[in-house]
């Protein structure tokens, strides 16, 4: 198993990391110093170690940073933006037969390179909802003021569908709602009634239907 670990500062300098109390932040260190070669931990151990709190473990899995499978073993969910493992010093993990990992984003080793780099990780296809944490990072690389937690719960509450198809392009809807914010200065960070109806190029309403809406938030 590599004997090093190391942190992407887009991680750990975000808003939602440095948000995070000291003692948590610290224990997301700790977990990453211990994690084996795919990100899974026995946190049982590092808490006694450490004299970490399972709030503090509560903390980090509320804000997207891990995923707790039972009470001895966690997966660190930026583990493939942290860390790229040499071929040679890479040990798969024993928990790789026992959770579907595959089904996390878990980057798969290509044992014919020399490393693990871009060209040689495969990512399982599908859509994978983003965390809270990821949709406020990515609005804040756009600098473009919409609410993460408002994105994440409209389409949560429509169990991440677009119109009648399920979501494909969690950030290429992020620009969508971009764009609509330009087009009406009347929509800001939280969800209209129309949105519902967007597709991924194009409202379903009518031009009358939505001028019938701006006037009626005019009275408003």
């Amino acid at each position: 198993m590599a004997q090093r670990r190391m942190f992407n500062k887009s991680i750990t300098n975000s808003s939602v990391f440095l948000k995070m109390p000291s003692s948590s932040r610290l224990l997301y260190y700790d977990l990453g110093m211990n994690a084996d070669d795919d990100g899974f931990v026995e946190h049982f151990m590092v808490l006694r170690m450490t004299g970490a709190t399972q709030q503090d473990l509560g903390v980090l899995e509320l804000n997207g940073l891990i995923k707790v499978f039972d009470e001895n073993v966690l997966w660190i969910k930026d583990w493939k933006e942290n860390n790229y493992i040499r071929n040679d010093r890479y040990q798969p993990s024993k928990y790789l037969s026992v959770y579907s990992v595959d089904t996390l984003g878990i980057p798969m080793v290509d044992t014919g390179k020399d490393s693990i780099g871009k060209d040689s990780i495969i990512y399982k296809k599908g859509f994978e909802k983003p965390t809270i944490k990821e949709i406020e990072q990515y609005c804040s690389e756009r600098n473009n003021g919409i609410n993460a937690n408002a994105f994440y719960d409209f389409y949560e509450a429509k169990d991440w569908y677009v119109g009648k198809n399920k979501m494909k392009n969690w950030k290429a809807c992020i620009r969508t709602w971009e764009q609509r914010q330009k087009d009406n200065k009347k929509i800001e960070d939280e969800p209209s009634w129309f949105n519902d109806n967007l597709t991924d190029n194009k409202p379903k309403l009518t031009k009358e239907e939505i001028e019938y809406y701006e006037r009626t938030m005019r009275k408003v």
